[in-house]
């Protein structure tokens, strides 16, 4: 027995069987997009230098580290002072002066005559000037002749008054040379410049 269809019933069938193609299809579809989701989502990593890159970590630097330089110590010098030689103490011979006093000598006569066995002695007024020039002449000629020197105030009486005693009338400006133990060798009246002063000690000392 053949089985007919009408063109009526045809046309259903094929419309039941686009429908069930087309449900299916789009349930399959929504399953599909559900399976997705729950998915591990995939990572989109950019290239560290492309527009997107996001920021990263500076990258270590090394630390500025600050290098002690050494500094030479400089030696320590100690400045080595000269050596000043000590300038050697008269000696005073104490007979000498015992013996300058006992003859009447002024105090400042004695004392150089036990330091020197030749003493100038300058007699001078301290409100002359002449006698100013000649005390200075005085001294300068003990000192070119190396031996000892005194000046006496003919105003005072406790430089000169022993010898006004024992001489009178002092001169003003006046030398007087002594050596040891209290000998009168010279006498100068007036002004003498330094060279007969040492003149007039060199002699005295070489008499003596």
């Amino acid at each position: 027995m053949t089985l007919t269809l009408s063109a009526p019933v045809k046309i259903a069938a094929i419309c039941g069987l686009v429908f069930t193609v087309l449900v299916f299809g789009g349930l399959r579809m929504l399953g599909g997009k559900g399976n997705d989701a729950t998915a591990t989502p995939h990572v989109i990593r950019h290239h560290p230098f492309g527009a997107g890159a996001t920021a990263k970590a500076a990258p270590t630097t090394r630390p500025a580290t600050h290098t002690a330089t050494k500094t030479e110590a400089k030696p320590v010098t100690a400045k080595v002072k000269p050596l000043v030689k000590p300038q050697p103490q008269p000696v005073v011979d104490l007979a000498a002066v015992k013996a300058a006093r006992g003859a009447g000598l002024p105090e400042a006569v004695a004392q150089a005559l036990g330091r020197s066995k030749t003493v100038v002695v300058s007699l001078y007024d301290p409100y002359s000037q002449v006698d100013g020039t000649s005390f200075a002449e005085a001294r300068a000629g003990a000192g070119v002749a190396g031996v000892g020197f005194v000046g006496l105030n003919v105003l005072s009486q406790r430089d000169v008054g022993k010898l006004t005693q024992q001489l009178g009338l002092l001169p003003d400006p006046g030398v007087l040379v002594y050596i040891r133990p209290a000998g009168l060798a010279a006498k100068l009246t007036g002004f003498a410049d330094k060279e007969t002063v040492a003149q007039a000690a060199r002699n005295a000392a070489a008499g003596s």
